[in-house]
């Protein structure tokens, strides 16, 4: 794929990653993390009369668009996961999904937050589910990342590259860093047709510029599948939890902002002004 110039140039998928409106030049992820004591609080009352499911002891309250957990049964499909691969998960947040690949497979992972906070949040949350040695969180940026060249078996990201300034830098830092022969596999939410949703934080683009971005990094055979009818959480209790963590944050001023984003992804998804897709890539050996 051509790198120089035309459509399929490095700086033509740039520009069209961030065609949609801009949350602002450097803005991410929202500044504020869940409190959590306030999430412990919630899966405790909770847990009192129905224990959470194995690889969800946080009810997947950490991930912030409520597209259920089972979606990445379908993303781990590609690749091998045993107990000594190691897995690097960029724009982890709070650690849900690393602490539910590591239950889930007993591998190794390394989640990369933007922040010290989501870091020191994630941690503490991994102590307490007793996954601290085999989770670990360490903030780092998406397009430098402090680790050395094919150092993971797997990269994965989840909803994150449509919340990073610099989606084509971070792909090219996945490249850098898997295997030879390694997976990389994004999950993420795209606007359905022209106007998508705009929700502070958030760069929704079409998932034939993340094909075109994901092979000018380096991949190859990349899949494409669209998840959208089966991306709603399932579980009883995980909604429930998710609409009690809303309420409580709404009802703390400090706290509205993260209600908001929550909402508004919801609604989003479930008005169809957004699609869940999968892509999966190699590494050539």
């Amino acid at each position: 794929m051509g790198r120089t110039g035309g459509r399929n140039s490095t700086a033509a998928i740039a520009q069209a990653l961030y065609r949609s409106r801009a949350a602002g030049p450097n803005l991410c992820y929202p500044r504020a993390v869940i409190p959590i004591d306030l999430l412990l609080d919630l899966v405790r009352g909770l847990a009192a009369s129905t224990p959470p499911p194995r690889g969800l002891p946080y009810l997947g309250l950490e991930h912030a668009s409520g597209t259920g957990f089972h979606l990445l049964d379908a993303l781990s499909a590609r690749g091998i996961f045993r107990k000594y691969e190691l897995v690097l998960e960029v724009g982890t947040g709070l650690g849900g999904r690393a602490r539910w690949l590591a239950t889930r497979f007993g591998c190794e992972v390394v989640g990369a937050t933007l922040t010290v906070e989501e870091a020191a949040a994630g941690t503490e949350l991994g102590r307490r589910s007793g996954l601290h040695g085999q989770v670990r969180l360490l903030p780092a940026a998406p397009k430098a990342l402090p680790f050395r060249a094919a150092r993971f078996t797997h990269v994965w990201l989840v909803e994150s590259l449509s919340r990073l300034p610099d989606a084509q830098a971070a792909l090219a830092e996945a490249h850098r860093v898997v295997r030879p022969g390694g997976w990389l596999a994004v999950q993420d939410l795209f606007r359905a047709g022209r106007a998508g949703a705009d929700i502070p934080g958030w760069r929704f683009a079409d998932p034939e510029v993340y094909v075109e971005a994901i092979a000018a990094a380096g991949f190859i055979d990349i899949q494409v599948r669209d998840r959208t009818v089966e991306a709603a959480e399932r579980a009883p209790r995980a909604i429930a939890a998710r609409e009690l963590l809303i309420a409580r944050l709404r009802s703390d001023p400090r706290h509205t902002a993260l209600a908001a984003e929550r909402e508004a992804l919801g609604h989003a998804l479930a008005a169809g002004v957004l699609r869940v897709v999968q892509l999966v890539a190699r590494r050539p050996a």
